[in-house]
């Protein structure tokens, strides 16, 4: 298997190729004379949302950490090292963390990147009526500025993960002067981060242009000159647009990897810092999930081999929590509870009065080619649920409002294993369905795990995976299968020297051509 570690979403989340003519040296485009290095990528949606703020789609970190730059960063080594923050440090207590900003940068619109707009960032994530960043926040009191540069983050309890909490898409930092001129363009038409691409232009939900921010604070690893995005793409159709050249980057389905392989092309899987873990979203505040029965009762009735072979083709693995294999947080003894027992779940659900063909529920995925949802549709009518499937054009809305009662959606992996708990069974978790409930069993947990010292890692890893177990009693997230993103390049393509978990980097990243 070929791999490109330019890493992210998405969860997932979920990209015109350069025509290359004629032989020779493979200079490097976007150097001296040669022709402008350009990525023209091709997805099959693009985001919706461009502020990082309002996104709940994590998968969309892919697409907006050109444009946007966070804090911190979390290397391949998992240890954390500056961006836009050159230092932080905790008192002793662990109940608040001061950051030192490098000296001298901006966004794109010029205004500085300055402790007060860090404030603005914060403040606005843990108020503004539609933020999708609420939850995450939750611990974080209040944030005073020292001077410029300086800032200290006061926190309601021990929480020795934060500084991992503003390594990605929770610490995409947005201009202060846009978010206070106009969040609304800020969000769908002008998007204005510190990152090392600026928006040029963007037709929401159908292109986006970027261009090489030459102030951005590690410019010279950047060698790519424009980056272009086009959304709206029948997925099927990505492999061959790769071959025509109309692209030369694009994110694809499992259908589409032996197709793109065959071609010539470069596939891009990298488990280890893309992870994407599928998950039914159950809404216990709704009918029938009221009754813990009927949970149950759906939990057991998920085949998630089936979901492997048939829905990812076999590009995937089988999980039963929100975490994978290999992963600190994960526990290996979760994987046996709720096994596949559709006998099992019929006998639950005549225990809380359904008989077959009784109960009906309406399933609301993500997105219309999902193939899951009528794997999931047939699993749940075999023992006697009718499911109906709706592609709802506005799903962010009924999702994120809390308005479905059973949904089917894909998260990417955190640098904060924290939030990524917190974001699915908090009671402000954006991707709780249920919220705002919570078990006290999970919030007992989660106040242990935020108190234990990260860089104790048998202590951090027990805590961490006794919350995860706590969460994932709940019910309210059945988690279905881990994969990854998918990419396709054309191997004029360089790798990238970025190995970051949750995000698409391009430091390093270049362009031959043989002229």
């Amino acid at each position: 298997m070929r791999r490109l570690t330019l890493t992210a979403a998405v969860a997932a989340a979920a990209a015109v190729a350069l025509a290359l003519s004629g032989c020779g040296s493979n200079t490097p485009r976007g150097e001296g004379d040669a022709a402008p290095a350009v990525v023209k990528w091709g997805v099959a949606a693009l985001n919706t949302n461009w502020d990082p703020i309002v996104t709940g789609a994590t998968g969309a970190t892919t697409t907006m950490t050109p444009i946007y730059e966070s804090l911190i960063t979390r290397g391949e080594d998992g240890k954390l090292h500056p961006a836009l923050a050159t230092s932080w440090e905790y008192n002793d207590e662990g109940t608040a963390v001061t950051f030192t900003l490098r000296e001298g940068l901006t966004f794109h619109d010029d205004s500085p990147v300055d402790a007060e707009a860090v404030k603005y960032f914060i403040e606005r994530a843990k108020r503004q009526e539609n933020s999708a960043l609420a939850g995450s926040y939750e611990n974080i009191d209040t944030v005073e500025v020292i001077d410029d540069l300086t800032f200290v983050v006061h926190l309601k309890t021990v929480d020795y993960q934060l500084p991992y909490l503003l390594s990605n898409r929770a610490g995409l930092i947005t201009s202060k002067v846009a978010a206070q001129k106009d969040p609304q363009a800020l969000n769908t038409s002008l998007p204005v981060g510190a990152g090392p691409f600026k928006v040029v232009s963007l037709v929401p939900e159908d292109k986006i242009v970027l261009e090489k921010n030459p102030d951005y604070w590690d410019a010279d690893e950047i060698h790519i000159d424009r980056i272009e995005i086009d959304g709206g793409n029948d997925p099927s159709t990505l492999v061959s647009s790769l071959q025509t050249g109309v692209y030369n980057f694009a994110t694809i389905t499992p259908a589409l990897i032996e197709q793109a392989e065959t071609a010539g092309f470069d596939v891009i899987r990298d488990p280890k810092t893309n992870w994407v873990i599928s998950f039914l979203s159950l809404n216990l505040n709704k009918e029938p999930f009221t009754d813990p029965r009927v949970v149950e009762a759906v939990r057991y009735a998920i085949d998630r081999d089936e979901i492997v072979k048939k829905g990812y083709l076999g590009y995937a693995d089988a999980v039963n929590q929100v975490f994978p294999e290999g992963h600190l947080g994960y526990d290996p003894s979760l994987e046996d509870e709720y096994a596949y027992d559709p006998a099992k779940a019929k006998q639950l659900l005549k225990d809380a009065g359904y008989e077959p063909g009784d109960l009906s529920l309406t399933l609301y995925p993500f997105t219309a080619s999902d193939p899951n949802a009528e794997i999931i549709q047939s699993q749940l009518g075999a023992v006697g649920i009718t499911v109906d499937i709706e592609i709802d054009p506005n799903w962010a809305k009924g999702y994120f409002g809390k308005e479905y009662a059973l949904a089917l959606y894909g998260y990417v992996g955190r640098d904060s294993y924290v939030q990524a708990l917190t974001e699915h069974f908090s009671d402000g978790g954006v991707l709780n369905l249920s919220s705002p409930y919570t078990s006290p069993e999970f919030a007992e947990a989660l106040a242990k795990v935020r108190a234990t010292p990260t860089d104790d890692t048998e202590a951090y890893g027990e805590a961490l995976t006794q919350a995860a177990a706590a969460g994932y009693r709940n019910g309210s997230t059945v988690a279905l299968a881990t994969g990854t993103y998918i990419w396709a390049k054309d191997p004029s393509i360089s790798d990238s020297d970025e190995h970051i978990e949750g995000r698409l980097g391009w430091k390093g990243v270049r362009i031959t051509s043989d002229d």
